[in-house]
């Protein structure tokens, strides 16, 4: 080997190395989570599970949505692609469960659902906060609140396809639930960034 060829091959090893530094020591974790497009997607294989709350922020192409039935006036935002609608059942003229589903995907098997019902007839207590958690998975269980009405979360596991997330607050004496299907942690994601946008009047 020529003398004047080992600076060059010790300035290639110097700069191959500074690449390995820089990848290693300043480029951050490889085995991560990474929100795009407000959803977590797993990037490398983390050792950690994904995060259930704050990938990204509600972004100005969502859709505002307004809820005003059986004395219940709520506002929230959807996010583009997907679908809102209402059900209404009625006795006589009376609103027996007043409800609203947020989907995406065909209607007979979604890929996100959200499924919202309030029971203007009923009036609970917090003891049906207990009665509620009784039918969740016990380590799934959480406290929660929506626009500051606090109560329940967590996943309903029962045979079959139904499996879901289960969200039950309690408004001025009322049962509110939203519930969330298929139950994958990115629609629970999804679920959460919904509900942050969720305005009682």
């Amino acid at each position: 080997m020529k003398k004047s060829q080992i600076p060059v091959i010790a300035l290639v090893v110097v700069g191959i190395l500074g690449l390995f530094a820089a990848r290693f020591l300043l480029g951050g974790n490889e085995d991560t989570w990474i929100c795009t497009d407000g959803q977590w997607v797993k990037h490398g294989n983390p050792s950690v599970p994904m995060p259930q709350t704050g990938c990204g922020e509600v972004k100005d192409s969502w859709t505002q949505q307004t809820f005003d039935e059986a004395g219940l006036s709520l506002s929230l935002k959807i996010p583009p692609g997907m679908t809102f609608r209402k059900e209404i059942a009625d006795d006589a003229g009376r609103i027996r469960v007043a409800s609203f589903y947020v989907e995406k995907g065909d209607k007979n098997n979604p890929t996100y659902q959200l499924y919202a019902v309030y029971q203007p007839l009923e009036t609970v207590t917090e003891k049906e906060l207990d009665r509620v958690k009784t039918g969740l998975s016990p380590n799934s269980i959480k406290e929660t609140t929506i626009d500051g009405y606090k109560g329940v979360e967590g996943l309903v596991e029962i045979s079959g396809p139904k499996n879901h997330y289960l969200t039950v607050v309690l408004k001025d004496g009322k049962s509110f639930s939203v519930s969330t299907y298929p139950p994958v942690p990115e629609n629970k994601t999804i679920t959460d960034q919904i509900l942050a946008t969720f305005d009682f009047k």
